[in-house]
């Protein structure tokens, strides 16, 4: 049965249950966003109540990009408490492994380095979280790992413990095993030995949480494996004219004398190979940014495909920002799940103030993170992940940390299938409000 809240949250599905909380995914009607709701049974005592609440509240004072957020927390009239919680369309990490997915080395030091750092923040605010383990981490592939299962009932109010139960529940993550006496670079191919040192002077409290984020950081990563693209018989098409091509100039070549120094057939510059740069971009100045509806900030939309050929319908960039619901904006059309053709393609957005809020409508099911640079970074990691997400069938609000200048990217990482083999995602009206 589903819960009593107030009118404003609509309940979706029961995602499941933490210890003595259930789970729901609802909508957050006041603001039109998708929201966590975590119900404390209604029959639990006063002291347990007291616990969840100021547990919980205590979590919502602190913002960080690895802390799920936490929007509002109340006791229930009929008994028990809730609390709405940022929703990311991700999974814990309990559920990954049970699933048999540990989490990627290419993703494990950025986000365990930041969820230490999280962890960090929420001590500097003197809140010790108290019950952290796999469960408590909700991770999806490219978007910032979550520290979450805020309230739940707690082993430990000293934060030295927290960070052990981190490097744990860490160690978990990317080995698949509770063993602590599994060394993760043995086990794990491309994993530095660095972090096993990190992980086990955390583990024996020669790291607060600060010291674990700073020695994970100083880890080099180890870069993604390239991705191929997956195998789409429209492929077939193009090979097979190119060899009918080839054949018939072989014919020709053989019933004609050619000049063997003929540039027709050997180039003079040989064709060079691409590689993955981005393009040097010059900031527009808040004179020439177009004017916004009323009640946003202006924005100049461009495109961003540094994992591409830099161009993504770029004639219908303006319909972004024009205040017009039903001009819109859409990818190229993709033969196979974007994941296996290049790690993801957006817009950048230059806007004229300090935006506290981004909201943007697109296809439902599309997967995105937003992030944040001072000026376009020559390479993708100079990005600052700031929040991510799936759209569902409402328009997508993300509450933006402050930032006064500096670039805003909206970068998909899912597009979903519109039809047989066509992947993309249309998106109208993006709107930054101070």
């Amino acid at each position: 049965m589903a819960p009593q809240l107030p009118d404003r949250y609509q309940t979706q599905v029961r995602l499941g249950r933490d210890g003595d909380i259930d789970e729901w995914l609802a909508t957050d009607t006041a603001l039109d966003r998708p929201v966590l709701i975590r119900v404390l049974d209604s029959d639990a005592s006063q002291s347990r109540i007291a616990e969840f609440v100021t547990a919980t509240r205590g979590a919502a004072q602190v913002e960080h990009v690895h802390l799920a957020g936490v929007y509002e927390v109340l006791e229930s009239p009929a008994g028990g408490a809730y609390a709405a919680i940022e929703w990311n369309g991700g999974v814990s990490i309990a559920d990954r492994l049970a699933a048999g997915e540990t989490l990627p080395v290419s993703e494990f030091l950025p986000n365990a380095a930041g969820l230490a750092e999280g962890l960090a923040a929420l001590h500097a605010a003197n809140v010790t979280h108290g019950a952290i383990d796999p469960g408590a981490i909700v991770f999806s592939a490219a978007h910032p790992a979550k520290l979450s299962s805020f309230g739940r009932q707690r082993a430990t109010r000293r934060a030295e413990d927290d960070t052990a139960a981190l490097a744990h529940a860490l160690r978990i993550a990317v080995t698949g095993s509770a063993s602590p006496v599994i060394r993760p670079s043995h086990l794990v191919e491309g994993l530095p030995p660095a972090v096993d040192s990190a992980l086990h002077r955390a583990s024996r409290g020669d790291y607060d949480a600060a010291g674990l984020g700073t020695a994970l950081r100083a880890i080099p990563s180890t870069p993604p494996p390239s991705r191929r693209p997956g195998w789409s018989w429209r492929w077939l098409i193009p090979a097979t004219m190119l060899l009918v091509s080839a054949i018939v100039l072989a014919g020709v070549g053989l019933a004609i004398d050619v000049d063997p120094d003929s540039p027709f057939l050997f180039p003079a510059t040989p064709p060079i190979a691409r590689e993955v740069t981005t393009t040097t971009t010059t900031l527009p100045t808040a004179t020439t940014l177009p004017e916004a509806p009323p009640g946003t900030l202006s924005a100049q939309p461009s495109v961003y495909d540094p994992f591409g050929d830099q161009s993504e319908r770029e004639r219908d960039l303006p319909n972004l920002v024009d205040g017009d619901p039903d001009s819109t904006w859409r990818t190229e059309r993709y033969f196979d799940p974007l994941p296996l053709i290049k790690d993801g393609v957006g817009v950048t957005f230059v806007v004229g103030g300090a935006p506290g809020r981004m909201e943007f409508r697109a296809t439902p099911s599309t997967g995105y993170s937003i992030l944040w640079a001072e000026t376009v970074p020559a390479d993708f990691s100079g990005w600052e992940p700031i929040g991510s997400g799936t759209v569902l069938d409402a328009p997508a609000t993300l509450q933006l940390p402050d930032r006064d200048g500096g670039v805003w990217l909206l970068w998909f990482t899912e597009l979903p299938e519109q039809a047989p083999d066509e992947f993309y995602t249309v998106v109208s009206e993006v709107t930054f409000v101070p």
